[in-house]
């Protein structure tokens, strides 16, 4: 295909665009099979690969991508698609469309293992390990907690953004200014707002902001192309992530998922009777 010089590509090639088509496509997809289109369960999106710490930390490692693109309910989604629609376009212009969607999907990944490590702590400090599920189906309160959203990634897009307004000194006044709105926006609200995820927030912000520094030493310092400077970050933040992810979880939480699964296989059963024989209790 011939592009005439100097010619913006089309909308519907960029990695924004195609990013917030999947997410949006995920909520439909979730609407269409029985989930809330305005304020999902707790329990519809952990079935639906939301990111629960207890499952995610025993193995369940897939729940880190598949929670990035879930969201709960439609005002979350659009706000969320809509910072995409302005931190994207500009992403893509400082990093490259490549650059930019690993630093987004990595910093979504970060982000989620954050708020996996986060959510199992608390469900370890405030739980009794001698729980167990009972013939009523007992499920512990921690069940509800689960992360999901973009908004790790997009605070690791807007980290990342802020490393390069920060190099790029006075030229870049009014981009640090906005970058540095949206990322204090993001992160105070989560401190003053419940129901936010800030575990995924600040360790979304903080794997941007690394991978955006590695991305902007110059190359007299490595002394390799920019080619090669961008692949080897990315292979050392993939590796991290690897590492981080293959830590053997604590007693406790392996104990906590176990409670969890079980009680889920309960509930599975209760309901399939009540579905034989609607009088039973």
């Amino acid at each position: 295909m011939q592009t005439t010089p100097g010619t913006r590509p089309s909308l519907f090639t960029t990695p924004t665009f195609w990013l917030i088509l999947l997410n949006i496509g995920a909520w439909v997809y979730l609407g269409m099979n029985g989930v809330d289109w305005m304020s999902p369960s707790p329990a519809d999106l952990t079935a639906w690969g939301g990111n629960l710490g207890p499952y995610t930390l025993t193995g369940d490692w897939t729940r880190l991508v598949t929670s990035m693109f879930l969201h709960g309910g439609a005002l979350h989604l659009g706000l969320n698609m809509f910072m995409l629609s302005q931190i994207g376009p500009l992403s893509e212009a400082v990093w490259g469309r490549t650059r930019f969607t690993l630093l987004y999907l990595l910093s979504g990944l970060f982000g989620g293992l954050a708020s996996a490590w986060w959510y199992a702590s608390v469900a370890v400090r405030n739980t009794g390990y001698d729980l167990v599920p009972s013939a009523m189906g007992f499920t512990p309160h921690f069940a509800t907690t689960v992360s999901i959203g973009a908004s790790g990634a997009l605070l690791g897009a807007s980290g990342a953004l802020l490393v390069h307004a920060l190099c790029a000194g006075n030229a870049a006044k009014i981009e640090l200014k906005v970058i540095f709105q949206v990322v204090a926006l993001n992160i105070g609200m989560g401190f003053l707002m419940t129901g936010t995820d800030n575990a995924a927030h600040v360790g979304g912000a903080l794997a941007g902001i690394a991978i955006g520094a590695l991305l902007m030493l110059p190359g007299r310092v490595l002394r390799i192309g920019t080619a090669v400077q961008s692949a080897v970050v990315f292979a050392v933040s993939l590796g991290v992530l690897v590492v981080l992810v293959k830590q053997p979880p604590s007693d406790q939480v392996s104990r906590i998922a176990q409670i969890l699964r079980a009680s889920e296989v309960l509930a599975a059963q209760r309901d399939a009777a009540r579905a034989v024989n609607p009088e039973r209790p």
